[in-house]
């Protein structure tokens, strides 16, 4: 017997069905797209993650102003979208284990 029903897996969502859960219902939770919502698959996370690798190129390039030098400084967009991928799966598994 189902005794709870929760129609997506945003922050509210997902965060309801664990504590349902754990107080002993039982519990199907909906999702039409990724475990997460929009913040951890499309928005905040993904961009923060993006965000940081921008502020880390830029500290490198402006590192002379705190005596930190490097020749030949670069980014490689592609291993950027990486580490951003890397990251979103990461918290959607920790998310989807819950």
């Amino acid at each position: 017997m189902i005794d709870l029903l929760i129609i997506g897996g945003g922050p509210a969502g997902y965060v309801a069905a664990e504590r349902a859960a754990h107080n002993g219902l039982n519990v199907v939770l909906f999702e039409k797209k990724a475990m997460g919502g929009v913040c951890l698959n499309e928005g905040c996370i993904p961009t923060k993650t993006l965000l940081y690798g921008a502020k880390i190129y830029e500290n490198a390039l402006h590192g002379d102003k705190y005596g930190v030098f490097g020749d030949n400084i670069r980014f490689d967009y592609g291993k950027m979208l990486s580490r951003k991928k890397k990251v979103v799966r990461k918290l959607v598994s920790g998310v989807e284990s819950k």
